[in-house]
């Protein structure tokens, strides 16, 4: 008589054993269910704020703030590729030392973490860095005392990078797909907001310069118009040379302007910015192409040069002449071009005791727009400028004050 109970509760066992199961795989489900939940609500805001948000630094931290909340990292970091693609700046970042934000903290060289990063096509996770043999780790991740992590790149459209994202954890572990996937979204989301900041600033820019560039314009008409009467011998003569040179000028406002979508010679360029002065210059460099970035911030800077030679500099007066060498070459910043702009026969240059507008253009567009640098110097034979640009692209932008200020200077004789 026991048998019968004896045999339903053996075949009661596996049914408890099933539901235990069941209920296992239920828990998974629904925690993996809330992380994706999370992970979505995280990139809507995000991509809200991406829209709403001008001030970039404040969203590269907001966004730095949220892949941490979502994804429970100690370490997460936003690296900007400096022109010449050849450093990371950590740009935006939590759980380092805040020394090293602001600082160039790895190079882009062979064998690099970065190097890795940039010509993968997928997510570099590393599981443990200290058994690591794809490439060396950089000193600020052993620094931190860093055990995994997670590299994706911030690429645009173009194909261009513009930096990368990671996290790093201070533990072993292991990353769910799930978790890469969230991560390359935000670097989507981060590339995005860099190309429209980018391209606010850079029309922001451009308003400002050409403001300025309307003054400029009637006293270059002036000058221009000037030194071409004194070299006609008739009003036919003088009519035609002038009117030559006007659409020269012409030319280069219209390609300052429009800026163009490919690459262009440098000849080109060089040839609409100072097209009316042609026969008093002296070209020596190779032709070639510029790509659309550093087009309109060389030629705003060019014009600068222009508009002061034409006033104050070697075209002022009729035996002035202007030289232009330039070469191309690898260096620490990558492809740059080292230019010479060197004055002849015009009046002595003297440092001015307080820069324009002008000069502090040329400083912004070389300098902090495509991290460059400018060297000026004042002689007695006329003024003389080198510069070296990298042929790359653009900074990120930096925070509105930077334009502020610019504004101010603009005001400034």
């Amino acid at each position: 008589m026991n048998s019968p109970n004896r045999q339903m509760h053996i075949m009661a066992e596996p049914s408890g054993q099933w539901s235990e199961g069941a209920e296992t795989d239920r828990v998974s489900l629904e925690a993996e269910l809330h992380s994706r939940i999370r992970q979505q609500e995280a990139l809507a805001q995000l991509g809200e704020r991406a829209l709403m948000e001008r001030d970039l630094e404040r969203f590269l931290n907001d966004a730095v703030s949220t892949v941490a909340a979502t994804l429970s990292v100690d370490f997460v970091k936003i690296l900007e590729l400096l022109p010449g693609n050849t450093d990371l700046l950590l740009r935006a970042g939590l759980g380092w030392n805040s020394e090293r934000v602001g600082k160039v903290v790895a190079s882009t060289g062979s064998g690099s973490f970065a190097h890795c990063t940039l010509g993968s096509a997928l997510p570099v996770v590393i599981e443990d860095f200290g058994r690591e043999i794809r490439f060396s780790v950089d000193a600020y991740i052993r620094d931190h005392g860093c055990v995994g992590g997670i590299n994706v790149t911030i690429a645009g459209r173009d194909d261009r990078f513009y930096g990368i994202l990671g996290v790093c954890t201070k533990t072993p572990r292991r990353f769910a797909a799930r978790e890469t996937a969230f991560l390359a979204a935000v670097a989507n989301l981060l590339a995005g907001a860099i190309a429209r900041r980018q391209l606010e600033a850079r029309h922001e820019l451009m308003i400002r310069d050409m403001r300025h560039r309307s003054g400029n314009l009637f006293s270059q008409l002036l000058a221009l118009f000037s030194q071409t009467a004194r070299t006609s011998r008739s009003v036919a003569e003088l009519s035609e040379k002038y009117r030559a040179r006007v659409l020269a000028l012409a030319d280069a406002q219209r390609l300052v302007t429009e800026g163009g979508g490919g690459p262009v010679p440098i000849m080109d360029l060089l040839s609409a910015l100072l097209g009316p002065y042609l026969d008093r210059i002296s070209f020596s460099g190779q032709n070639i192409k510029l790509e659309p970035d550093p087009i309109f911030n060389l030629s705003a800077a060019l014009h600068e040069l222009i508009a002061n030679a034409v006033k104050h500099g070697s075209l002022s007066r009729a035996a002035g002449r202007l030289e232009l060498n330039w070469t191309v070459s690898r260096a620490e910043r990558g492809l740059t071009l080292a230019l010479d702009w060197i004055e002849r026969n015009g009046p002595p240059a003297r440092r001015p005791r307080r820069l324009g507008f002008g000069s502090r253009l040329l400083t912004l567009l070389i300098e902090r727009q495509l991290n460059g640098d400018v060297t000026r110097t004042f002689g007695r034979k006329g003024l003389t400028v080198h510069m070296n640009v990298p042929l790359t692209h653009e900074r990120w932008p930096t925070a509105p004050g930077a334009a502020a200020t610019m504004s101010e200077s603009a005001a400034q004789p």
